[in-house]
Parts: structure tokens; C-alpha cells; sequence
């Protein structure tokens, strides 16, 4: 603030925000305002979430500023140094926002980070899978544990190394090292004195630009890379770099990529210094629009385990396509995004191994334990047919559980349980399909939407649910129409955090409010549907006249599509999720007037309890297995099956091994699970045929 200027106003977190306006009627000269609020997510502001926070800003007049109360603060849209603040779960943040919509924004992204961006801590006493969990959050200002890689690193003892765990599985093959990428890009007029520094400036502008929107589409490690490149920091170091002359637009880029990319490794912070890798991931995205390809991998790996100092999450499908069975890097961490992939990938990894595997022979055999990180060198010929034989089997295990996961299940009284998958993406519905799904018993419509700047016309939405169809074929799928607010914060729709909250104007409550969204959808729906099997499904409903309302939504968009001589295919059936208690308790009425219904245990359970699903400090409370839940469960089933209406389960509880077998039952006909989960349940399923 200049001297003598108005003091800051200091908000809580959350708390509403209206633009100051003088007695007068005038509007008066926006006011700085200041607010502090705790990080909730355990990992803090890593580069999704300071993403997330910055597609906030998007079409607002403010300029933000972050940091810990009384510490230096940096611009916001500076990801690299908001990621560098090493703000974590627990760690108070400072928002000071200035400017004509700073109070707005002070607001919406306060409540981002109360939200915790999906991150919230596990309800206690349950704790992640083996190998797929990450270490504790750090709190306060301590450094993190990080292995260094001196003297102390990993050393190589009796054929052993001790690394550690980053996805599991078990891997044997010769040892290949990938090599670094290049320090700088030569050639392309790269020394010539005669360069046109005004051209290469613009041409690395639109180079940025259009691969951070081609980026921005993309799954969510490419929307934070697409957030990396907008770091107005890392831009202008390019474009000073050209200022020096001598050096093309590619090259200037890469030495400014190279010389953040170095800074964030060398930082003591486990998160911040894996960032590191994701720079150079999207420094090369930029090139490539230069006609650059910057690719270590070799094209034939078949077989073999990978050595690298570090990795791109882009890099890790590559490595599986070209036939790594498994990676060692001498760095990384548990919570890096190419560590991630792998994990979904199943492709075995073991972290911060050191140098040492750097002597050891090119061909050499090595075993990777990504389970613990243990890697065994030059194995005896009995070590390595024991292990072999050990992967064998389990490959022959997995491939016999999604075998016989292709067929239905049928319980000992004759009925059929349908095991079907949630999903949110093309790539979710070739999983289902792999993994052996019956059909999809829940399609988030909103995740195909959620990060765009624009929300797609009704046309758009029908090629994105036509290619989904397509790869389900003729399998049942119940297509739930968007579910914005909540955790939800569809960008395009610039919802408010309070107004459009828990308990505001969510779901199906926003989608009545905004008809020509919801028609545009269901038309979409429809079109789409065409020679497929599709029913729809509302989300948030609280009163059977909110059902009513949805099947006259329903009939318009048909009757319209018939008035227009449009292709389509009505839907199957038309049925509501069972999230509020309110709609658990008066099941009965809805039941009369919906054709299923499907419950999100998930947010029953969070309404129930009245406990935020987003906020750690009530997960105790997210207890699928408490005594209000269950009863919940149980009327609800009653008054459904006395309805003749069929149910379905598709939150978490559908997947579990304690609760599935008690759903099916109370009289649960489908359950819909992640579709990593389909052979599991409809093994577990098999198991109580007697």
C-alpha cells in the first residue's frame, strides 16, 4: 500500500465478498484485500492445485499475491514460485489480492483451498493400498526428508540395493540407462549475428501459447504442465535470453526450461524438486512446435529395466509402449507425477536409488521389487528363475481374474448382480471394458468438462459421449447429467464457492435453475445414444417433485429432437442418485416416479454426518459403517424393493470387501466401482454362491 493509503481488509476464509460501493451510489476505488486460510490438501500447493487456483484469476480484473503470513509473497500466476513456497498441509497461507474484482476472487479461491482440490486425508483407520499410499504430510516449515545423493545415497552391497518403493510389482531384465536430455538445442541458425530477434520473440510467444492450450485440454498432469508454461517467469528468461542475440527461439527456451528446471532440483523440498522434471516435460511439449523432438527412449526395450535420473509422467506410457517391464530412478519421489502413471500403468518402479546402478554394465540383470525398492544385481541363475517364475504367476493370476471377469455373476438364489464401472473419460471406459465391466453405472459428465475455460456446445458434447459409446458398445450406461458445485468448480460456469456449495445450488438443483444447459445436455445424451443402450440419472436430488421436474427436462429435449427430425435414441430408463438423507428417508416417494435409483455413498455419508468429505479434520466421522448410515441404507432398500425399483450402488462402499457383500444382500442388483476394482468384486461376488 502506498503511504497514506486505505488500510487492507482482512476477510476470513469464505466468508462473502461485495464490492464496495459509496453512499453516494458511486463505486469507489477497489480496496486491497487480505485473507489467510489453511492449506487443508496433505501434499499443499504443488503445481495442480496452484493450476487450479490460477484458472480462478481467468476474465478477473486482480492481481494475487501468495505466501505465509509475514514471509515474502509472490504474483500468483508465477507456478514455479508459488510451487518453491513449499506450502503444505497444515501451513497457514496469506491471499492479498488487488484490484476490481479482488474481493471475488479473495473469495473463490479461498474456498479452493479449503476444498482441499480432491486431496482431503483418508478417513482414519483406513489406510491406502499397499504401495500406492504417499508419506505424511509435512507440517509447519521443516524441511522434508529427502534421501540425499552423496555419500549416504543407496550403495550397492552383496549384489543389493535398498532404494525405495514407488509402484508395485515385481520386474526382471537387463539393466539400460536413459540418457539426459540434451543440455542445449543447436543448429537451426542457433550463433548467426543476422538473427531477426523481433521474430523469434513472437514466433516462441505463439509457440507457448498454442501448446498451453492444446495442453490446457488434456488429462490432468497436461493441464498442469499448461499452467507451468503460462509462469510469466519462465517466459521472460526466454525472451531475455533472445534479447542477447545469437540464439533462435528453441534454443532460448530450452536454456531458460534447463536453468529452472536445475534451480527447482536443487531445492531441499521432496515435492518442490520433483517439479523439476515436469518443467522440462513441458519445456519439450514447446519445442515440438518448433519441429524439435527431444525423445531418450530408445524404441526397443523390450524386457528390460530403465535407469534414469528422473522422469516425465509423459515419458512413462512411452517406456510401457515400447516394452520396459520396469524403472529405477536415481532420484524421484513418491508423490511425482510420473510416479503416478506408473502405478496406474502397473509398471513396476523403485526411487532415489543414487548412482550407483550408473556402474553397472549395460545388460546387466537386475531384479526391481517396486514393493519395497529392493534391486538385486546379476541375481544367480536360481534367484532369477525363482523370480520368473513368481512374476508368471502372478500374470497368469491377473489374467485369469480379468478372464473370468468378462462373464456375469449369479448368486445362489438365481439373481444376477451387474458389476459395472464409474467413469469420466475415453481412457476410464477402455479400462471398463478390459477389466470386464457389465456396462457403466455411473458417467461423470462433469469431469469432461471441468477444466475447460469455455463449456462445450451441444454439438461438442456429442462427439465427446459418441466416442465413449463406442467403445462400450451395446453394455448398459447410465450417463448422470453434470453435477457442478460442491467440489466441483466447473470452470467455464464461473460457479461461486458459497452460493453454489454443499448445500447451495448444486447439481440437479443448478441444472433446473439453468434450463438451456440441462437441454443442451440431454439432447447431447440422445444424439449420442443412437444405437447404444443409455439411461440418464440426476444428481442431488432431495424431493420427488425435483424427479418430476427432471422427466418433463427428459421428455422436452426428446420431443424436441423429433420436432427437428434429429437422429437420437430416448433413454432407457431415467433414474436419480440417493445423495441427501433427506431422499434416503422418503425413498418411497421417489421410487413412485423414478425408474432406478443409484447411491452415492460418498456424499450420504458426508450429509449424513454432517462432516465436509473435503475437510481432514472431520474424516473420522466419513464412516461408511456407522450405525446412521446403515439404517439409512436399510429403509431405503426396503422401500425400493417394496417399490419394485431397482438400486444401485455407485460410491466407494460398492467397492469394498466389508460392505459389497451386505449391499447385494439388502437387494442391491448392480454395484459400480473404479474399474481397476471389476475383477476383485466379481471374484468376491463368485465367493457367495455356495
Amino acid at each position: 500500500e502506498p503511504s497514506g493509503g486505505p488500510a487492507p481488509t482482512t476477510l476470513p476464509a469464505g466468508s462473502p465478498a461485495d464490492s464496495a460501493v459509496a453512499a453516494d451510489g458511486m463505486e469507489q476505488a477497489p480496496e486491497q484485500i487480505t485473507a489467510t486460510v489453511s492449506v487443508v490438501n496433505p501434499l499443499g500447493l504443488h503445481a495442480r492445485p496452484v493450476a487450479a487456483l490460477i484458472r480462478a484469476l481467468s476474465d478477473r480484473d486482480v492481481e494475487v499475491r501468495i505466501g505465509r503470513p509475514g514471509g515474502p509473497s509472490v504474483d500468483l500466476r508465477s507456478v514455479l514460485r508459488v510451487v518453491a513456497l513449499a506450502l503444505r498441509g497444515g501451513d497457514v497461507v496469506e491471499i492479498t489480492a488487488g484490484g476490481r474484482d479482488a474481493a471475488l476472487t479473495t473469495a473463490a479461491l479461498t474456498a479452493l483451498i479449503t476444498g482441499g482440490f480432491g486431496e482431503a486425508e483418508r478417513p482414519a483407520g483406513r489406510r491406502p493400498a499397499v504401495g500406492m499410499g504417499v508419506p505424511p504430510a509435512r507440517m509447519g516449515n521443516a524441511p522434508a526428508a529427502r534421501r540425499p545423493l552423496d555419500g549416504t545415497a543407496p550403495t550397492l552391497k552383496n549384489g543389493s540395493l535398498a532404494a525405495s518403493a514407488g509402484a508395485p510389482g515385481l520386474a526382471i531384465g537387463p539393466l539400460v540407462r536413459l540418457d539426459r536430455a540434451p543440455v542445449q538445442i543447436t543448429g537451426n541458425g542457433s550463433g548467426s549475428a543476422n538473427l531477426d530477434v523481433d521474430g523469434e520473440k513472437s514466433a516462441l510467444t505463439i509457440a507457448i501459447d498454442a501448446t498451453a492450450g492444446r495442453l490446457a485440454h488434456g488429462n490432468e498432469f497436461e493441464v498442469a504442465h499448461a499452467a507451468l508454461l503460462g509462469d510469466p517467469e519462465l517466459r521472460s528468461d526466454a525472451l531475455r535470453r533472445l534479447d542477447q542475440g545469437g540464439t533462435t527461439a528453441a534454443a532460448a527456451w530450452w536454456s531458460a526450461v534447463g536453468a529452472m528446471a536445475d534451480s527447482l532440483a536443487a531445492d531441499p523440498d521432496e515435492l518442490v524438486a520433483a517439479r523439476a522434471v515436469d518443467v522440462r516435460e513441458a519445456g519439450t511439449a514447446v519445442l515440438a512446435e518448433f519441429g524439435v523432438v527431444v525423445d531418450r527412449i530408445p524404441l526397443d526395450l523390450a524386457g528390460k529395466v530403465v535407469f534414469a535420473d528422473d522422469l516425465g509422467p509423459g515419458e512413462v506410457p512411452v517406456l510401457v509402449e515400447r516394452g520396459a517391464v520396469g524403472v529405477v530412478l536415481s532420484r524421484g519421489s513418491a508423490t511425482a507425477h510420473a510416479v503416478i502413471v506408473a502405478r496406474g500403468l502397473g509398471l513396476p518402479m523403485a526411487l532415489r536409488a543414487g548412482d550407483a546402478l550408473g556402474t553397472i554394465a549395460p545388460g546387466t540383470p537386475v531384479i526391481l521389487d517396486g514393493d519395497t525398492g529392493l534391486l538385486t544385481v546379476d541375481p544367480t541363475p536360481e534367484e532369477a528363475d525363482r523370480v520368473t517364475s513368481l512374476i508368471s504367476d502372478q500374470a497368469a493370476g491377473e489374467v485369469a481374474r480379468r478372464a473370468a471377469a468378462q462373464g456375469s455373476v449369479r448368486l445362489a438364489d438365481g439373481r444376477e448382480v451387474l458389476v459395472v464401472a464409474n467413469i469420466g473419460s475415453l481412457a476410464d471406459a477402455r479400462a471398463a471394458v478390459s477389466a470386464g465391466a457389465d456396462g457403466v453405472g455411473l458417467l461423470r459428465t462433469e469431469l469432461l468438462v471441468l477444466d475447460r475455460d469455455t463449456y462445450p456446445d451441444e454439438d461438442a458434447q456429442t462427439d465427446d459421449l459418441q466416442a465413449i459409446f463406442e467403445v462400450l458398445g451395446d453394455r448398459p450406461i447410465v450417463v448422470r447429467v453434470l453435477d457442478a458445485g460442491g467440489d466441483k468448480p466447473v470452470t467455464a460456469l464461473a460457479l461461486d464457492a458459497e452460493h453454489n456449495g454443499f448445500l447451495g445450488v448444486r447439481g440437479l438443483r443448478y441444472l433446473l435453475a439453468h434450463p438451456d444447459l440441462l437441454q443442451a445436455q440431454l439432447r447431447a445424451i440422445c444424439r449420442a445414444g443412437l444405437g447404444h443402450r443409455v439411461s440418464v440419472m440426476a444428481p442431488m436430488v432431495t424431493i420427488a417433485a425435483e424427479v418430476v421436474a427432471f422427466r418433463s427436462a427428459v421428455d422436452r429435449a426428446v420431443q424436441s429432437l423429433v420436432d427437428e427430425g434429429i437422429g437420437h435414441r430416448p433413454p432407457e430408463k431415467v433414474g436419480v442418485m440417493i445423495e441427501v438423507p433427506a431422499a434416503a428417508l422418503a425413498a418411497d416417494e421417489i421410487c413412485a416416479v423414478s425408474d432406478f435409483v443409484s447411491v452415492g455413498s460418498n456424499d450420504l455419508t458426508s450429509y449424513t454426518m454432517a462432516a465436509d468429505r473435503t475437510l481432514a479434520g472431520v474424516a473420522e466421522l466419513l464412516d461408511p459403517g456407522s450405525t446412521a448410515l446403515q439404517r439409512l441404507l436399510d429403509q431405503l432398500c426396503s422401500f425400493a424393493l417394496a417399490a419394485g425399483t431397482p438400486v444401485a450402488v455407485c460410491g466407494e462402499i460398492a467397492g469394498m470387501a466389508e460392505f459389497a457383500i451386505g449391499l447385494v444382500d439388502r437387494g442391491v442388483h448392480e454395484l459400480s466401482v473404479a474399474p481397476a476394482r471389476i475383477p476383485f468384486v466379481k471374484e468376491l461376488l463368485r465367493g457367495q454362491r455356495g
